[in-house]
């Protein structure tokens, strides 16, 4: 097992009577519901799979009795992960440090499987041009595995009911940093399939329940490698046609514009602290100035000389 502070990047242990057994029920999880997702001919023999953000390998570990049968690999972008699964892991399992942008040093198609656990679920910016490239290291007809965050998490991320229609691509917390958990970013179901499903054919989606019982939480979906020739802007093109698109954008520019205002009330309240505590220390540095300015502090200050060199004598007699 990874040291605790580690193990806790890829999902909080606080609060768990048992946080190692906890966290190897995670990953166990995890990886049953990447298997159970998978067509039902899927085989292992002879393929490489990519554990896309592996972190510590909670999940990629439970993969061991079948790293005999094929090449198992992961990545992150933590550096003291790799570090750690290269001198734990490694082998059975193969890993390497990416990036937080593309590309990887894998050639064409290397892959036949590659799946993502919560790592689409904080992309932003970045999310189109990684979606392109993991499928360029996927072999033609290669499976995509992806986890996000949709009808289960709404509640608990936003506050606010699901609403499918309006969700599209919703981004929360933009800038946060990583050790706070980075920023949030919520799919529809009817987004993926029109984004995702450009340079994939989308072979199914389960909307919540990945790797948690009950079945709340992230959902997944199997993408298949559809080798048709598209572009990062193509990819990310909104379809001005699509109403759903247009309320989407809209739904988010309110969200940030309530963020906006959330963080400047705290940061206000912040500024006010500042200011009364910086009144509060030149209060002090005034009345200390008066004391030592005044005439009594000049008349007593042989009796304080004195009772000094007499704690003085004292302590070396001590």
């Amino acid at each position: 097992m990874p040291p605790l502070e580690m193990a806790s990047r890829v999902g909080s242990l606080e609060g768990a009577p048992d946080p190692f057994d906890y966290y190897d029920q995670l990953g166990r999880r995890a990886r049953d519901d990447l298997v159970s997702i998978l067509p039902d001919d899927w085989s292992f023999e002879g393929k490489r799979m990519l554990d896309f953000g592996c972190g510590a390998g909670r999940t990629l570990r439970h993969f061991a009795p079948e790293a005999g049968q094929g090449e198992f690999w992961g990545c992150d972008i933590h550096a003291g992960s790799v570090e750690w699964m290269a001198a734990n892991l490694t082998p059975p399992f193969h890993v390497f440090q990416n990036d937080e942008a593309p590309p990887l040093d894998q050639p064409d198609g290397f892959f036949d499987l590659i799946w993502c656990v919560s790592v689409f679920t904080h992309l932003t910016d970045t999310w189109s041009a990684w979606m392109l490239e993991l499928r360029r290291v996927l072999a033609p007809d290669g499976l995509l595995i992806v986890t996000f965050m949709g009808e289960g998490m709404s509640e608990m991320i936003v506050g606010q009911p699901w609403d499918e229609e309006r969700v599209g691509m919703q981004v929360l917390r933009l800038g946060q940093s990583w050790d706070l958990g980075g920023p949030m970013v919520l799919h529809s179901p009817w987004w993926i399939k029109e984004h995702w499903g450009r340079p994939f054919d989308v072979l199914e989606i389960r909307p919540d329940g990945f790797a948690v019982d009950p079945p709340i939480g992230q959902g997944s979906v199997l993408l298949r490698n559809n080798g048709k020739p598209i572009t990062q802007e193509e990819l990310e093109r909104v379809d001005p046609g699509d109403p759903r698109e247009l309320r989407a954008l809209q739904h988010n520019l309110a969200t940030m514009a309530d963020e906006v205002t959330s963080l400047r009330r705290t940061s206000d309240w912040l500024e006010a602290q500042l200011a009364e505590r910086d009144r509060a220390h030149e209060q002090h540095e005034q009345a200390h100035a008066d004391v030592v300015g005044s005439t009594s502090w000049r008349v007593t200050k042989p009796l304080r000389d004195a009772k000094r060199r007499v704690d003085e004598r004292r302590g070396r007699d001590a």
